[in-house]
């Protein structure tokens, strides 16, 4: 006699969230009991059940050509160092290919559409630098996995930190821009048989203290007959900190340079004042030099203005020691008749009426004295003051020559 069992809901209890729940927990453990592993059948079948060769171009006739798909990952500059010429970036090549030989039916191996393999078990090109530092395979002590896909993609990631030579630029230091190239090519293939496609991917970019990156690109090309990919980065240098501790002192000098006629010749200091200035500029030439490349092509626009600037430093030293000379002249000594004529030909007659204002009601003098009293003959001490005046004058107008010229063509850079 058989029993019958009856099971009863109730429906006040009855929780439809907790029955899918435990039903789906169920239908889990039943697939994984029940389930089977693929990934060794497709390792097996590529790999082991087959004459795959790793080191033939995985084409399927020998006449085609290999499209090899690299993508650029560029990470930041890890280092630049513009007076030896050399850059080195962390970054990351996301290189794929499709081989013909590595495919499977997803459908016959439960779906599984992808699988990992260490890369020296499949075909890997040989990819290298043409500019290096000191080595020429791209990161060849690490190894990286490869993926495999069904339909016979392959994508291999490699990353490190790459070093290559670059050419800088310093013609318009400190606010300068390098260029600078990473190739990359096949050296075990030529042309006709693989052919390499470029791009670069955005990524998050790590800022380096004193460069940044203005912007990057990537081309195909070709290394003589082997193809290339170059991955070109422009640099530019954060100016802020050489404009404080070069520009800014170099501007405080050339105008202590030309105040130098301003100090009255009786304190005693005009030629020592002159001679620490032109030290001064001595000194920032020899610490501007160890800044810049040994060779550099062309030589900074600031490098001639600051020689140009010693120059003249030193020039004022012999003006100051010539005004020296000319004020210690006694007022009885007679003066060479080319001082008066210079004098009469340039006009510089500031100071000669300082005394007859004086004594004139209101400072003023009728311009029938003024014409009789441009007669008078020059002393030595008129012709100091215009001389202070002339030389001021005409060093404070070079210096703000100089840079006003050197703002305009950084400007127009």
């Amino acid at each position: 006699m058989l029993k019958q069992t009856c099971i009863i809901i109730d429906k006040s209890s009855f929780d439809f969230t907790v029955v899918m729940d435990r039903l789906y927990l169920l239908l889990v453990v039943f697939v994984c009991v029940n389930g089977e592993k693929y990934s060794p059948q497709i390792y097996n079948n590529l790999f082991k059940n087959t004459s795959y060769n790793k080191v033939i171009i995985p084409t399927l006739n020998d006449n085609d050509t290999l499209a090899l798909k690299v993508t650029f990952l560029p990470r930041g500059i890890s280092e630049f160092n513009e007076v030896n010429g050399q850059l080195s970036i962390a970054m990351g090549l996301d290189v794929r290919w499709i081989d013909g030989f590595l495919k499977w039916n997803p459908l016959k191996y439960g779906n599984v559409s992808h699988l990992v393999v260490p890369e020296d078990h499949v075909w890997t090109p040989v990819i290298t630098l043409a500019n290096p530092i000191d080595r020429i395979p791209v990161f060849p002590e690490d190894s990286f996995p490869v993926r495999l896909y069904a339909n016979g993609q392959v994508i291999w990631i490699k990353g490190g930190t790459v070093s290559v030579t670059c050419r800088p630029n310093v013609k318009f230091y400190p606010f300068d821009e390098h260029k600078c190239y990473a190739k990359f090519l096949t050296i075990d293939r030529i042309g006709n048989e693989l052919r390499m496609e470029t791009g670069i991917k955005s990524a998050i970019y790590e800022k380096h203290g004193e460069w940044d990156i203005h912007s990057m690109k990537a081309y195909s090309s070709y290394f003589d007959v082997f193809p290339s990919c170059v991955f070109e980065i422009t640099v530019r240098r954060r100016s802020e900190f050489s404009v404080l501790n070069t520009c800014v002192p170099i501007i405080c000098l050339g105008i202590l340079n030309a105040c130098v006629f301003l100090i009255p010749p009786e304190s005693g200091e005009r030629v020592s004042f002159a001679m620490t200035v032109l030290l001064s500029f001595a000194v920032f030439m020899t610490i501007f030099s160890a800044t810049l490349p040994k060779n550099s092509d062309p030589v900074p626009i600031l490098c001639y203005i600051l020689t140009i600037m010693t120059f003249e430093s030193g020039i004022i030293v012999i003006l100051t020691i010539v005004g020296l000379r000319i004020f210690f002249k006694k007022e009885n000594e007679q003066m060479p008749k080319f001082i008066s004529r210079i004098t009469r030909l340039t006009g510089l007659r500031s100071g000669i009426f300082r005394n007859d204002r004086e004594t004139r009601p209101n400072g003023r003098i009728p311009n029938d004295e003024i014409l009789d009293q441009e007669q008078l003959p020059m002393t030595w001490e008129r012709f100091r003051q215009n001389f202070d005046i002339a030389c001021f004058c005409i060093s404070f107008g070079v210096y703000i020559l100089l840079v006003v010229v050197y703002a305009i063509m950084v400007k127009m850079s």
